[in-house]
């Protein structure tokens, strides 16, 4: 795992190397840059050493007489299996690593080379010596947008990295916040891609590749979960439950191996739900070994959302090496801090990560995630919601929907959003998932250039996800990859974890078995009485019965806790800030400084106060 950066049309180590420099952490282990003045172009890297440990995997890497060079961030977990196949076309390594593998694999088979690579990935590739049609550099992304890579075009250059720190330390670009992105965030926490939150840097989309001439960009899909899978639905529609069981668990396995490849050790991420532990149980039996364990925890004033009870009972039933990261309340200022310091974007998740990777760290360079079970498997409630209200009698009621929202923002409760959900239509249901400010909170909330048509715009952006031949299990948990598990989940993933160096592997991710569960029928993943039924079933010896019994609930951290109490002077400052006058209504802002004032913050203000608090630390603008 690293970070890469790099300039297209420009030879600049200077600037490279700032960009590099600002994403150290993500590699400690070594740096290099790189330039060639012919095409021109400038690579960068920082390393974590994961595979191939020695000088030889150092980057960036040439390969064929330095006709091909290379950054890469991430990990090609089958990279054995093709260096043996690439050796028998007549291709010499002089490393182990799978990067060199990746230069080789595109030597023989060009940009189809990506289709054949699996695990997680993002890497620019130089071609000094391209044949006709083939672009002088290659910008590649993994399907599910695991490793990020960023980019901004300034006249005739092209600028990319890892991280958006590293594209600010180039100079080059204007601290100016995009209004769309802001708009994201305030809908739901984190920003849609490929917009980032500054104006003009875009993100290259998961599952795609973009092909860079000295006269134009291509940017091309080369892969989609629902397009990928159309024969494999056809194949499985009447598939039995024993099969699907059968092949789910070989599956299981199998994606276990690969990402358990490594030249350090490997430990895991276990807070004793289904996934985590079911991760830590296929690792022990695939490799026999102990396995390090980690785990949050908090003192006890919050007992209520403190998991280090079921991590305890799944690492004793697993016998792996456990460690519980315990965070009190005096940590409450420290951590604010050093999260905003970290964030790269703002977010309304990545605090746990950032925390339990700080703490992993000390032990291990790689730790594996159940990261993407509750997409891919339906575990969310609303999975059951949605499968229910898609067939009630009022769904796509205009008038009806109209009465209840007024009811709603009036008096907000459960009882009104239930109504609401059953008189929407499906991508309606989609756009009211996970809200940071409601509808009803907008127009009251934010300053009128940042809210005018609100609800269109962001319909706007997840019309694309709809589709026109899935059932409602595979239409929401394509919704929730495209989404939510990309934007929030494993963009704060990755950046919170390497942060301290650390690579997080999400196993469950693996796109042959995502391929596979997502076809399924609904019946064999989500039931009356039982969510991620065909899961557990294939990993049932490795869960405690307790814990296959307990009820779905989400990692919480004590963040109303902490802004009620440590946290309260310095959310006071931030909602007084010349930055949030700037974007929010003062009523609104009076509103929240009662409440907080009284010791009874609303959830959301987390959410602005990591906004606000992150615009002024990297003096951004918010100037249209």
């Amino acid at each position: 795992m690293c970070g890469i950066a790099g300039i297209y049309g420009a030879v600049d180590e200077v600037t490279v190397g700032k960009m590099v420099t600002a994403q150290i952490h993500r590699g400690p282990d070594g740096r290099g840059v790189w330039s060639n003045p012919e095409i021109p172009v400038t690579l960068g890297h920082c390393r974590l050493s994961i595979i191939e440990l020695s000088a030889e995997g150092h980057q960036p890497m040439s390969y064929a007489n330095e006709r091909f060079w290379i950054t890469f961030n991430g990990e090609i977990y089958n990279f054995k299996e093709l260096r043996s196949e690439l050796e028998k076309l007549g291709c010499k390594f002089r490393s182990n690593s799978d990067t060199e593998v990746i230069l080789a694999a595109y030597l023989k088979w060009g940009r189809d080379c990506i289709k054949r690579l699996r695990g997680m990935f993002a890497f620019a590739l130089v071609d000094r010596d391209p044949p006709p049609g083939y672009p002088d550099l290659l910008l590649v992304r993994d399907r599910f947008g695991i490793k990020p890579l960023l980019y901004f075009e300034q006249g005739s250059k092209l600028y990319f990295a890892s991280e958006l720190r590293a594209l600010l330390e180039s100079e080059q670009i204007d601290r100016r916040m995009d209004p769309e992105a802001l708009l994201d965030f305030l809908a739901v926490g984190s920003v849609h891609q490929p917009s980032t939150i500054i104006k003009g840097v875009s993100a290259i989309p998961a599952g795609h590749w973009m092909e860079v001439f000295k006269n134009e960009n291509r940017l091309i899909k080369y892969w989609d979960l629902h397009e990928n899978t159309k024969e494999l639905r056809k194949e499985l529609q009447n598939i039995s439950f024993i099969e699907a069981s059968e092949r789910l668990r070989k599956l299981l396995c199998e994606a276990t191996t690969y990402n358990l490849v490594s030249d350090v050790p490997v430990g895991a991420f276990l807070s004793g739900g289904i996934d985590s532990t079911a991760v830590v149980g296929l690792m022990g039996s695939v490799n026999g070994n102990k396995i390090k364990t980690f785990s949050v925890g908090f003192d006890n004033t919050q007992k209520a959302i403190d998991e280090r009870g079921y991590a305890c009972i799944a690492s004793n039933y697993l016998e792996t090496e456990h460690e519980d990261v315990i965070i009190t309340s005096n940590d409450a200022i420290e951590t604010f801090e050093k999260v905003v310091a970290s964030i790269d974007q703002p977010s309304i998740d990545g605090t746990n990560t950032w925390v339990v990777s700080r703490a992993s760290r000390h032990s291990v360079k790689v730790a594996l995630s159940g990261l993407g079970g509750d997409e891919i498997f339906a575990g969310y409630p609303h999975f059951y919601k949605f499968a229910e209200d898609s067939d009630s009698f009022f769904s796509g009621s205009k008038v009806l929907k109209k009465t209840i929202e007024k009811i709603h923002g009036i008096r907000p409760n459960f009882i009104t959003l239930r109504l609401l959900s059953k008189c929407s239509t499906q991508l309606e249901r989609f756009t009211s998932l996970r809200r940071v400010l409601e509808d009803f909170e907008f127009k009251n909330a934010v300053t009128p250039k940042w809210h005018n048509n609100f609800r269109e715009r962001i319909s706007n952006r997840y019309k694309k996800y709809l589709l026109n031949d899935g059932d409602i299990v595979q239409q929401t948990s394509y919704f929730e990859i495209n989404t939510y598990l990309q934007n929030t989940l494993l963009r704060d993933g990755d950046i919170m974890s390497m942060a301290h160096g650390l690579e997080v592997r999400p196993v469950l991710l693996d796109h042959l078995l995502v391929e596979f569960v997502y076809s399924l029928p609904t019946h064999l993943k989500l039931t009356k009485d039982q969510s991620k039924k065909i899961f557990i079933d294939s990993v049932s010896e490795y869960i405690p019965a307790e814990l296959q019994k307990r009820k779905k609930m989400g990692f919480e951290m004590p963040f109303v806790e902490w802004m009620a109490g440590p946290l309260k002077s310095k959310f006071n400052a931030l909602l007084k800030s010349k930055t949030s006058l700037k974007l929010f209504n003062s009523s609104f802002i009076n509103a929240q400084i009662r409440k907080l004032n009284k010791g009874k913050p609303t959830g959301n203000l987390w959410a602005l106060g990591i906004l606000i608090a992150w615009i002024e630390e990297n003096n951004i603008s918010l100037s249209d």
